[in-house]
């Protein structure tokens, strides 16, 4: 049974509200003026809907509420206020609400927000959550920042395991980053894939450590003609089945099986490094994500390698794309080489220092928000944005890559 929580005022009289909300799933909502306990009642799962007052709220609670619905996925608001002004439903959704209505709130009114949330729900990815890691630019760390966010992930111990899963054919690395000799690669779950379920998933993965596992790419270029769009989507199926969270390592060419797996993950952190070429990339492949119309809460936007020497300002990054960057990941280029060359995830490189540690910290701080979770204070400040989203372009993209 869902839970909502009404901030006092939202909806006007609520008595002639409960029947909606008990005929909708939900348990009697309860009111409160109590903002404090928010983020309390958000991290323990005790409420999934959040009925918020946009006029006459303080500015902070706004902000807090912007910031619990990035940070909790599963977590929906609906905004209220007297008037539907343009300028309030547009700031509402910017702000991450899902629904708005006119206050006080009729029947009617609040059935069909409750429905469309249900709706919104219901398509919600079943299973584990899959992250994708991309680039348009080969040599940006992307296999570095997927090993290393899947170990961070693993460390955080969520309800099940953890992968990384490597869909580069013919010069995939995550074998290489993590000293891995498989015995089973992609291409042996391509030639299985008709019959395989979680076992056969599990005996072709490496177990890297406690809960952390990987499927290595496969050099064999034969195979890899087998690993199609549809093979790439059933895959997902199997992984997201299988491990609470996955992160995909993906070629940075653009074919039908490099969209399959944009478009079926959850989320997209698209890497880049804050070059004149790096810029033009990412923006090229953001505008590729616009026309397959993908949510924008579903990129996030990652610099990597970022440096004190690095001469652009970040609001002129964010002018050139369109789009503040989300997270910025520290350059730590010793780590990094120590920790391939002993095939390890950098947090087990065993190097002490500011640049080491801010980077290290990056990947947990990533993970958490990820997973929705808090209890981690980094010693190195870092924005990200996370929110959950699907794609919906892949079928119209293989028509015109085919052409």
């Amino acid at each position: 049974m869902r839970r909502a929580l009404i901030l006092q005022g939202a909806l006007g009289p609520l008595t002639p509200l409960y029947p909606v909300f008990t005929g909708a799933g939900f348990a009697r909502p309860e009111e409160t003026d109590r903002v404090d306990v928010l983020p309390e009642l958000v991290e323990r799962g005790d409420v999934d809907l959040l009925v918020v007052p946009l006029e006459g709220a303080a500015p902070a609670t706004l902000d807090l509420i912007e910031d619990l619905l990035r940070q909790r996925d599963g977590l929906v608001a609906i905004g209220t206020a007297p008037e539907a002004s343009s300028d309030v439903i547009l700031a509402a959704f910017r702000r991450g609400y899902s629904e708005f209505i006119v206050s006080p709130a009729t029947p009617s009114d609040l059935s069909g927000a409750l429905a469309r949330l249900e709706a919104k729900w219901a398509r919600a990815p079943k299973g584990g959550h899959i992250t994708a890691v991309y680039s348009p630019a080969g040599g940006a760390g992307v296999t570095t920042l997927a090993v290393n966010l899947a170990h961070a992930l693993s460390v955080r111990k969520p309800p099940g395991r953890v992968a990384v899963a490597d869909l580069v054919v013919g010069l995939g690395d995550v074998s290489t980053h993590l000293n891995l000799s498989p015995t089973y690669d992609l291409g042996e779950l391509v030639r299985k894939l008709d019959r395989a379920d979680s076992e056969s998933l599990h005996s072709i993965t490496v177990g890297v450590q406690e809960g952390f596992d990987a499927l290595t790419g496969t050099d064999d270029i034969e195979i890899g003609e087998d690993v199609t769009a549809d093979a790439v989507m059933r895959i997902m199926d199997l992984m997201r089945s299988t491990y609470s969270y996955t992160v995909l390592d993906v070629e940075h060419t653009v074919s039908p099986r490099t969209i399959a797996a944009l478009d079926g993950a959850d989320r997209i952190l698209l890497v880049f490094q804050v070059t004149v070429a790096g810029l033009r990339k990412a923006k090229r492949a953001l505008a590729m994500f616009e026309q397959l119309e993908f949510a924008k809460e579903k990129i996030v936007l990652v610099a990597n390698r970022v440096g004190t020497s690095d001469v652009m300002a970040w609001p002129d990054v964010a002018k050139a794309l369109g789009r503040a960057v989300d997270f910025r990941m520290p350059n730590s280029f010793q780590l990094v080489a120590d920790a391939q060359t002993r095939g390890v995830p950098i947090a087990l490189a065993g190097m002490n220092g500011g640049s080491a540690q801010a980077l290290i910290e990056a990947y947990q701080l990533l993970a958490i928000r990820i997973m929705g979770q808090k209890g981690f204070t980094p010693s190195a400040g870092a924005s990200i944005v996370t929110t959950n989203g699907t794609g919906s372009g892949i079928g119209r993209l293989l028509s015109k890559l085919r052409k």
